[in-house]
């Protein structure tokens, strides 16, 4: 077996340069659709570590109809009070970060936890500013992100003792970035701020590089879905590590690639070498179907969108492989086809047991729904290069895509005060129905608003409460309702 060559991605580093990024936003408890950023930060990591090249700090006016959770704004100690003093709008934040990154595809982006987070609100913040969601995901510009969220994970699991990691009194390991920077003797500054929380996270990635570059430059590596499913396809075996949520329990796996799962194309089965594939080559795909993903099975997916961390195969050696078993184990689920063709019918008969699939009613829950055509998507180009509200107009009415049309109304009134009478009253009414219903709804309603006030300042001494922005909090939700009844 090939060693990891792990210079290479050395040099990709030292030419393409790293940013790290990280967003505020209006909460995290409800759907994840419907939240925006308050804040961003995205920095770019230099010579000096205390001191990197700001690129976006900024804070944001939110819309009405986009309400920031009370416990959001306790924890990041922002004044909603003070945003609407802020000179840019959400709508414009996002179109600062979105030219920014259009700008430079070249940069590997560095976040801590943003595969699971801060780029899935990115994503549905573009999707309704009529930027192209899939911005960062485009495979021809090769865009490299690493999560070191991942990454931590999998240095607990392969190489445990190569930094120091937090765990609370009861031995549980915890992996939140503050209490891992801490463990190392890194300041964390003013945590839950993005700019601090960009500071930070780029001195975990500059202690990755030096105490795990096999680990972190791996990261690199299979940093987009393109790569990491090279990585997975193309090895006869490779090796992944996690630590799994509730138990926090480090997870080492030495997976060679089965097939991709139809029904989520980017689900990934695989075979984890630990077992030994001859007690498993003769079941059925009705014995292997209640098996993918389950705790003590070899069968598992990993998500190629989800900037895995594809380890080398010569790692499997700390997982107690040799390299010749782990080689010969592998080789017997590649040479066996009709173990792989029962593993894909498996996928299949777990597919079927799926409840099926529905449309959601809401434009912002429907980025899924379907593709945006190439005319929709050059028009909503067109509307975003321009000021002009007459020709946003123009533009608009030129749509076809319902979403896309919502979204440019909202933008319409928003951003333009001496827009058309009748957008601007379609829109007060709007914000007025989303926010005043009682109905069960995806967003952020007055009432659950208030309520997330109300559990807040409930839970006294057990949370760490600021006062002033508490008081903020409610002196902003009464004023967005009052300027909505008017």
């Amino acid at each position: 077996m090939q060693a990891f060559n792990w210079k290479e991605y050395e040099e990709i580093l030292g030419s393409r340069g790293i940013i790290g990024l990280d967003l505020e936003t209006t909460g995290i408890n409800r759907n994840i659709e419907y939240e925006r950023p308050t804040s961003a930060a995205i920095l770019e990591a230099n010579n000096d570590l205390n001191n990197p090249e700001i690129i976006i700090n900024d804070k944001c006016r939110l819309p009405y109809h986009v309400l920031p959770d009370a416990g959001a704004l306790n924890i990041t100690n922002i004044n909603p009070m003070q945003l609407l003093e802020e000179p840019l709008s959400l709508f414009e934040l996002t179109n600062k970060i979105a030219s920014y990154l259009k700008e430079y595809p070249e940069k590997i982006i560095a976040t801590y936890n943003g595969a699971s987070y801060d780029l899935i609100i990115l994503r549905h913040s573009f999707f309704s500013s009529l930027i192209n969601p899939y911005l960062l995901s485009n495979a021809s510009d090769d865009r490299i992100h690493i999560d070191l969220y991942n990454v931590a994970q999998a240095i607990y699991c392969f190489e445990p003792t190569s930094i120091a990691f937090h765990k609370d009194v009861t031995g549980k390991l915890i992996l939140k970035q503050e209490l891992l920077a801490i463990a190392n003797g890194i300041d964390p500054g003013d945590a839950h701020a993005a700019l601090d929380d960009v500071k930070v996270l780029l001195k975990l990635a500059k202690l990755f590089e030096k105490n795990t570059p096999r680990i972190f430059f791996s990261a690199i590596a299979s940093g987009n879905k393109k790569r990491a499913i090279n990585l997975m396809t193309k090895q006869l075996f490779f090796n992944y590590g996690e630590v799994k949520y509730k138990e926090r329990l480090a997870v080492k796996r030495t997976p060679t690639f089965i097939c991709e799962d139809p029904s989520y194309s980017n689900n990934l089965v695989h075979f984890d070498l630990a077992y030994d594939p001859i007690d498993y080559v003769f079941m059925t795909a009705e014995e292997i179907a209640p098996k993918i993903n389950r705790k003590g099975s070899p069968f598992f997916t990993i998500k190629s969108n989800g900037s895995p961390v594809i380890l080398p195969g010569e790692l499997s050696e700390k997982n107690g492989l040799s390299i010749d078993e782990a080689s010969r184990r592998a080789e017997t689920v590649q040479d066996n086809q009709g173990f792989k063709e029962n593993v894909l019918m498996a996928c299949d008969i777990n597919s079927r047991k799926r409840p099926e699939w529905q449309n959601p009613d809401f434009p912002e829950s429907q980025i899924y729904s379907h593709f945006i055509d190439n005319n929709d998507r050059l028009l909503s180009d067109t509307f975003l290069q321009t000021n002009n509200t007459e020709k946003r107009i123009e533009i608009m009415q030129q749509i076809n895509d319902p979403r896309l049309i919502d979204f440019a109304k909202r933008i319409l009134a928003s951003e333009h005060p001496n827009c058309e009478p009748k957008i601007i009253m379609n829109f007060q009414e709007f914000e007025a129905e989303r926010l005043l219903t009682e109905d069960e709804v995806p967003w952020r309603t007055l009432s659950d608003a208030r309520r997330s006030l109300e559990g807040l300042e409930s839970k006294g001494k057990k949370v760490k409460l600021n006062p002033d922005i508490l008081s903020a909090t409610k002196n902003y939700y009464n004023l967005v309702e009052e300027e909505i009844r008017k």
